[in-house]
């Protein structure tokens, strides 16, 4: 038996290009199933104008086998468009999570990985700094919340809501949130020299 080889320009497709292709083919998936509904609701409508509105079926009449079997054709096709509608929502939802998902990860392969790992990490190291100027501010009795980023001031509220233990009594960050935020610098630090020593 032969076995297959890649052409010697064959450039492997990075991780990134491979999750889009993933995405593109469930939304294909999705249209497809969109049209098979389509035509089982379609096909079933059909059939069910066929009958008189409430007619019964005319038990020892040599309509009566016909009739049941077109009611059966009627519910089965109306399934089979349910079902194949509810499989085009759910391909088309996982073709969208996997775009919104690409759209704020640093592959290792992408060509800037590193460049978006270092701002990710400027971004996180932001953040950190933002809690801890507020909390500052909040252990001095004014508490600032101007001194945090535009997202951070939004959440605020519902932090301090369901913290567990109840908020801190100053009105500070709890601090579970800078601990959150250190460990993510430090994985994503690790994460950049990793890259950084492949490219030596």
């Amino acid at each position: 038996m032969e076995r297959l080889t890649m052409p010697d320009d064959w450039i492997r497709p990075t991780y990134r290009e491979r999750r889009m292709e993933r995405a593109e083919r469930l939304r294909g998936w999705a249209e497809k199933r969109e049209t098979e509904a389509e035509a089982a609701g379609r096909r079933a409508r059909e059939l069910s104008d066929m009958i008189p509105f409430g007619q019964p079926i005319l038990v020892g009449h040599h309509s009566e086998g016909r009739h049941r079997r077109d009611l059966g054709r009627i519910q089965s096709g109306f399934t089979r468009s349910y079902e194949s509608a509810r499989m085009a929502e759910r391909h088309r939802g996982r073709a969208d999570e996997i775009e919104r998902q690409a759209e704020r990860s640093v592959y290792s392969d992408d060509e800037d990985a590193i460049e978006k790992l270092e701002a990710r990490i400027a971004g996180l190291e932001a953040e950190r700094d933002a809690i801890k100027a507020y909390n500052g501010s909040c252990r001095r009795g004014h508490p600032d919340p101007s001194l945090l980023t535009d997202r951070q001031r939004e959440a605020l509220p519902n932090v301090l809501r369901f913290t567990p233990g109840g908020p801190p009594k100053d009105g500070s960050m709890p601090s579970y949130a800078l601990t959150n935020l250190t460990g993510n610098i430090a994985r994503n630090r690790k994460r950049l020299a990793e890259l950084r020593g492949r490219q030596t």
